[in-house]
């Protein structure tokens, strides 16, 4: 049983006229006849009652046409379907990122995102930055949040589109001596107890803190490290010491916490989506779209 049969069997079902379904079907009325009859012979049944007056469906003709067009509107929803999928309006998209990205534009873009392609599965996956691009590079996410360190190495396989400039600046709990002020010196906190991201989970960053310190004149007094910037936030709440964070952050615990610029600044973080060269979805494509309008 071929495509090309049903065909010609529901559009004679529909006209009753071998004639008139020909044309309609730019076809022969010969090669019409045949492949209703080999459809037939096909299934050891007939279809048609043949008259030289009229065509009529036989009662197992009625049956199959109603499963037949069932066959065509399944057909047709699937090829509709296939042209959402290429133009990008539905599929799936993995997103990788690690904790500090949810404070940055990554909810605002993800969230623009799905109102503008509603039918596209979103997964997201939280991870840190050497995770992230060895999962980008198995192919096994689609979208990277990360920072970006201008490697040169990483350009020859991944597209990076930077999106924002974060400066580092002071954490300090609201009752802290120096809390009200409008910028602090590196020099001022030489006596602060300091609360640091773990250095196995953030080399770069601990180690550009401890060698900032030092060029102010001392070693910083680092009372605790932190898994995560979530938990250094807290523990500066708590009131266990001050921290180093990246601008983005500063909304969180408002009540608790100030959040002052520093006179000297350290350095500035630069945040950026990355994507595979090879993957030119259409999904991937229309979600930088998104980063640029915010970027």
């Amino acid at each position: 049983m071929e495509l090309q049969q049903l065909k010609y069997f529901a559009e004679v079902a529909n006209q009753l006229h071998f004639g008139r379904a020909a044309e309609r079907l730019h076809a022969s009325q010969q090669t019409v006849s045949h492949q209703i009859g080999l459809l037939e012979a096909e299934l050891n049944l007939k279809l048609f009652k043949r008259t030289t007056r009229k065509v009529e469906l036989t009662l197992a003709g009625e049956a199959l046409l109603e499963e037949v067009l069932l066959v065509f509107k399944h057909l047709q929803r699937g090829v509709d379907e296939a042209i959402r999928a290429e133009g990008g309006r539905r599929g799936k998209l993995t997103i990788g990122y690690f904790g500090i990205m949810l404070y940055s534009i990554l909810p605002s873009v993800v969230r623009l995102y799905r109102e503008r392609y509603p039918d596209v599965e979103i997964v997201m996956q939280e991870m840190d930055s050497l995770l992230l691009e060895e999962k980008l590079l198995q192919g096994e996410i689609d979208i990277g949040f990360s920072v970006y360190l201008n490697d040169k190495h990483s350009e020859q396989s991944m597209n990076w589109l930077p999106y924002s400039l974060e400066p580092i600046v002071i954490a300090l709990p609201k009752h802290h001596h120096l809390a009200a002020k409008s910028e602090i010196h590196l020099s001022d906190l030489a006596k602060e107890p300091f609360i640091v991201l773990n250095r196995n989970d953030s080399p770069m960053l601990f180690d550009s803190f401890v060698l900032f310190c030092r060029q102010a004149g001392f070693s910083p007094n680092i009372v605790q490290e932190a898994a995560s910037d979530q938990a250094v936030i807290g523990l500066v709440a708590a009131g266990v010491g001050v921290a180093f964070v990246l601008n983005c952050m500063s909304k969180l615990f408002e009540n608790d916490i100030s959040y002052v610029p520093l006179a000297e600044p350290m350095f500035e973080i630069e945040l950026a989506i990355c994507w595979l060269h090879s993957n030119q979805t259409a999904q991937v494509e229309q979600f930088v779209d998104v980063v640029k309008q915010f970027s």
